[in-house]
């Protein structure tokens, strides 16, 4: 995973060449990367822009924060990486509400994960942190149960709730029961480190 997560800074932070997609001047994705979703903003508050984006090759699949800083006459990124599941049912989607990222992904296969993850830039870290995530299971062919969960990683909130599957199928195939509401201890989760859904709802579920 270490050697993955490197490659994957290194995709964010190599020098141009031919044919490659360009993110900003100096900084592209070389051949055999594909731009999933990209969004720009001020996300730590310094007056330059951001650059945040979901890449993938064939068997790797990441999201990057490019974290700007004035460097002269031009911007300097520090790229934070995290590594995510190859596995996706479609293009994951970033969104920008003031200052914090939105990541919604869709993963599995007929058994599939929605998600949405949170991040915010913490200026005594210096990183961007993980500070929310929702998280569903359910079945795509309705097969089975489901199971989902949110939890504020600022204040400790969780709730989870299981899902039923009933019989009227489509949107509506789940009903909600058994809502459980508790604290859950937190520390401080980077960008860089942030759990996958798919484990916190197996440990949100076993607690």
């Amino acid at each position: 995973m270490r050697k993955l997560l490197l490659s994957f800074a290194v995709l964010a932070w190599t020098p141009l060449q031919a044919q490659v997609t360009e993110l900003a001047p100096g900084v592209e994705l070389p051949p055999g990367v594909e731009l999933e979703s990209r969004i720009d903003g001020d996300l730590n508050g310094d007056g330059v822009a951001d650059i945040a984006y979901v890449a993938r090759s064939d068997d790797s699949r990441a999201l990057t924060v490019l974290l700007s800083a004035k460097g002269g006459l031009d911007a300097v990124y520090r790229p934070e990486v995290l590594l995510l599941e190859p596995t996706r049912l479609g293009p994951g989607k970033l969104a920008l509400d003031g200052n914090v990222l939105t990541f919604e992904d869709l993963t599995g296969g007929t058994t599939a994960v929605s998600s949405t993850r949170r991040f915010r830039y913490d200026g005594r870290g210096g990183r961007m942190r993980l500070i929310g995530i929702d998280a569903t299971l359910y079945s795509r062919t309705f097969a089975h149960d489901g199971f989902e969960t949110s939890w504020n990683l600022l204040n400790g909130d969780a709730t989870t709730r299981e899902l039923r599957l009933n019989r009227r199928g489509g949107d509506a195939a789940y009903d909600s029961v058994r809502e459980r509401s508790f604290k859950r201890r937190i520390r401080a989760q980077w960008l860089s480190d942030a759990p996958d859904p798919e484990m916190v709802l197996a440990e949100m579920r076993d607690g």
